[in-house]
């Protein structure tokens, strides 16, 4: 019998993945999304407030995709469209959004998961983790300095990489300690 699942054309993200990994893998990866859920209570709700969008580093701290250097960056991040090819799909992003908000990880108890965008701290444009809890997070559209803002100045930090106006690791480096402060330096005042 033939189900609609299988019907379904896997992403090239879905396929890649597929094709790497044994089903061992996959339920480490499993396992490892589960624990960093569950391990949300244990280390405090977020710390928003109305102004700011800065992730809880004990949760969060962020993670770069190994498979992204300073040295392939013109095959890899600066090539249009390939951000596409390491995306997470949906279901896999909203799955740890919905297990994050619920264990705490949201704004004053707002568990609507339309409030909030499951962002890389670290962008996939700056070879960020696509897929590791470390490096994914709710972050709320409702505050000051929210994922709008903030995907100002990856785009801009993702010029200035491509550019060779700034190091991958520089880069990187800006949305590892304090996007805000980052925001300030190459773009100007927050609005």
């Amino acid at each position: 019998m033939v189900k609609a699942r299988d019907l379904v054309e896997p992403s090239l993200w879905e396929s890649a993945l597929i094709r790497r990994t044994s089903r061992g893998s996959l339920l480490i990866t499993t396992s490892l999304l589960l624990a960093a859920s569950l391990g949300l209570s244990a280390c405090g709700a977020a710390t928003y407030s109305e102004n700011s969008g800065l992730p809880n580093v004990k949760l969060t701290p962020g993670a770069i995709n190994p498979a992204v250097t300073q040295a392939n960056i013109r095959s890899t991040i600066c090539v249009v469209g390939w951000t596409a090819t390491v995306r997470p799909p949906a279901n896999y992003t909203n799955q740890l959004k919905y297990n994050q908000l619920h264990s705490g990880y949201n704004l004053d108890g707002d568990l609507n998961m339309k409030d909030y965008e499951e962002d890389h701290i670290v962008p996939l444009e700056v070879g960020g983790n696509p897929s590791s809890p470390l490096n994914l997070f709710p972050e709320p559209h409702n505050i000051k300095y929210s994922s709008y803002v903030k995907d100002q100045l990856e785009n801009q930090i993702h010029l200035l990489v491509c550019s060779g106006k700034l190091s991958l690791k520089a880069g990187q480096e800006i949305f590892l300690t304090n996007w805000e402060k980052g925001y300030r330096k190459y773009i100007g005042p927050l609005p």
